[in-house]
């Protein structure tokens, strides 16, 4: 075990009671969101505010947080429970967005963007009958909507690393969809339809050909993503079930995805309430070709944020730094105890 130690502590500037929900790096600075509905730009060296909005970021709360493209770092989205998405730009102050998206008003769960293509995907609550994935480009134009395949919140939403046609989207209806964004018709831009069994918190892309999920009960799997070109029975998942028994954990906080190619890796992050640590825990192929979580060089950020829930991580492979956002109203950054 790899024992890291809190290098910088800050409340950044929050009222107290925050809790932090997501961190980006945003260039040389790292962006997060809190429940204080505001939007913030950090120094990562020191954890101060270089600058905020003045006013909330959506009037019902925000909700989401993606950078649009690390060879522009003054560019991010946020999306909120009153319906919109907005962008961003670093250069003219968040004083104000510069663009905003807008359909229907149903609150925005889940937000994704496709940098190589320019779009930008949003995953709505379920309001009366159904859920829905809205697509637009940057121009503020509807490119696709998908308003059948879901019938319960939209939790995540990913863009394939490689295929800029394929997207993903996972609800706590249990299934994982992949969309072949070329295909007009809903029924027939279903690439895969993936029922994982539980409530989806998290999913994505692991590489360009394996799925990962994860459920609101801790039970984590990994899918081989179909082939159209190829007529062989596909492998069977990979089940991990519940990594609070597995680990020796009490939640899971989220994957971190590396390499997004085709050796990419995952790290799962989890968290302990009574014993207060944070662990980080490797998912990859190990060396008989099957998918394996955990091994010896489980990183531990030793007292984690006082035994209250950790909601965001980021990790700067550069610096080797991990940076968390908690419930106890505290970002912090970790380093190696050595």
């Amino acid at each position: 075990m790899i024992p890291f130690t809190p290098s910088l502590s800050s409340t950044i500037s929050s009222p107290e009671g925050t809790y932090h929900y997501s961190l980006s790096r945003l260039g040389p600075y790292l962006s997060t969101i809190s429940s204080d509905d505001q939007l913030r730009i950090l120094d990562p060296t020191n954890l101060t505010v270089i600058t905020s909005t003045s006013s909330p970021t959506h009037s019902s709360g925000v909700t989401c947080l993606s950078s649009l493209d690390e060879s522009d770092p003054n560019l991010l989205f946020t999306a909120g429970r009153d319906g919109t998405a907005k962008l961003w730009d670093l250069r003219q102050g968040i004083g104000r967005p510069v663009a905003v998206f807008r359909k229907g008003g149903e609150p925005i769960l889940s937000l994704a963007v496709c940098k190589g293509r320019g779009l930008l995907a949003v995953g709505t609550e379920l309001t009366g009958t159904g859920s829905e994935v809205v697509v637009w480009d940057l121009e503020g134009r509807e490119k696709m909507s998908y308003v059948e395949s879901h019938n319960d919140d939209v939790t995540q939403l990913s863009f394939h690393p490689t295929i800029t046609s394929l997207l993903l989207s996972g609800s706590t209806d249990g299934l994982i969809n992949i969309y072949d964004m070329s295909i007009p018709e809903e029924d027939d831009a279903l690439h895969q339809v993936i029922n994982h069994g539980s409530s989806i918190h998290h999913a994505g892309f692991l590489n360009d050909s394996t799925i990962y999920g994860l459920s609101h009960d801790e039970n984590l799997s990994v899918y081989k993503l179909t082939d159209p070109n190829e007529d062989v029975e596909e492998p069977g998942p990979v089940v991990f079930g519940d990594v609070r028994q597995k680990l020796g954990c009490d939640y899971a906080v989220g994957m971190l995805l590396r390499g997004r190619e085709s050796a990419g890796t995952g790290i799962l992050a989890v968290g302990s309430h009574g014993e207060g640590w944070v662990d980080l825990h490797s998912l990859n192929v190990d060396r008989t070709g099957t998918w394996a979580l955990g091994g010896e060089d489980v990183v531990r950020l030793v007292g984690g944020h006082r035994g209250e829930v950790v909601r965001c991580l980021y990790l700067d492979d550069v610096t080797a730094t991990v940076y968390t956002g908690g419930e106890d109203g505290l970002v912090k950054a970790w380093k190696p105890s050595s």
